[in-house]
């Protein structure tokens, strides 16, 4: 019945049959009889077609809301614990994060641990955290607010720079137009309350232009001219963009978290502590934190 639980919760995710068969690295017709056989065992309708996919039905979505803990704990208790024995750590992390800063404090780490063996996959960190809920990673190094199910170490307060449209110097008007990361993204929900908060003596206003799925995206259509760009300071230096280009925010500033996430059974592992140990002193000896002084000449702001 586990790997048909696997299955459907696989479907509930990626809403196909197709998708879910990826996800799982059988076939589609494996996953239609695991679904099938969990229905005939249950005696209850799971799934039915919506269009060209296919959605849960209501008592199937009971059913996953009271089985994902319990299939979590299942999965760390057999699999988790075997893995650390071999030294495996499987790690999902922020896709910001490993497009700037991540690669080289994990490097860092396993040069001090070199009996770890890291397997890494890329997730926004919604995702990044639900892999971890599922059992499917044991850490997740993610950006957004603490999670209450979930034990939360943080690494980092990221600071947040503008990249000026076309790399051109500007002084902001009483509103500041910015391309930032879509709404729904856990950064974006963070940072729309932190500038609410502390913004209120800023001389401009913070406004929302347009949105990407991804903050490298979002450095490079501001350097080519689409407008500035909202992105962490990790994230413009990994693109080689000089400090005199960027655009610091006014005081108090503002960051992003930054946190480790896992479950408290697993990182009380001494394997896992080890990581979690070095990786903490991993980021604080890159200096993640210090900020960027203001620009000396800035010229005034050029339309969009």
């Amino acid at each position: 019945m586990f790997s048909n639980l696997e299955a459907l919760f696989a479907l509930a995710e990626t809403g196909t049959m197709s998708k879910a068969a990826v996800r799982l690295h059988v076939s589609q017709s494996a996953v239609s009889k695991r679904i099938a056989t969990l229905e005939r065992d249950l005696g209850q309708k799971l799934v039915e077609p919506e269009g060209r996919r296919v959605k849960l039905t209501p008592f199937a979505e009971r059913l996953l809301a009271r089985a994902a803990p319990i299939v979590g704990d299942l999965k760390d208790i057999l699999y988790g614990e075997a893995a650390v024995m071999r030294g495996k750590l499987v790690l999902a992390v922020s896709e910001s994060v490993l497009a700037s800063w991540g690669p080289v404090a994990l490097q860092r780490v396993l040069a001090q641990l070199p009996e770890i063996h890291l397997e890494v996959h890329a997730h926004s960190s919604p995702m990044g955290i639900e892999r971890v809920r599922a059992g499917e990673a044991m850490l997740a190094i993610v950006a957004g607010t603490d999670t209450t199910d979930l034990r939360t170490l943080k690494l980092i307060e990221e600071p947040m720079v503008i990249i000026p449209s076309r790399l051109a110097p500007f002084i902001p008007d009483d509103i500041l137009p910015v391309l930032t990361i879509e709404a729904q993204s856990a950064t974006w929900r963070c940072l729309s309350q932190r500038i609410e908060r502390d913004s209120r003596e800023w001389p401009f206003q913070i406004t929302v232009r347009g949105t990407l799925q991804t903050f490298t995206g979002i450095a490079q259509m501001a350097r080519a001219g689409f407008g500035h760009g909202l992105v962490p300071l990790s994230v413009a230096r990994s693109l080689g963009i000089a400090e005199h280009h960027l655009f610091p925010l006014p005081a108090p500033g503002l960051t992003r978290p930054v946190s480790l996430i896992g479950r408290g059974s697993t990182i009380a592992r001494p394997l896992v502590k080890a990581f979690t140990e070095s990786l903490q002193q991993a980021v604080v000896a890159m200096n993640l934190a210090e900020t960027i002084t203001p620009p000396s000449t800035q010229v005034p702001l050029e339309p969009l």
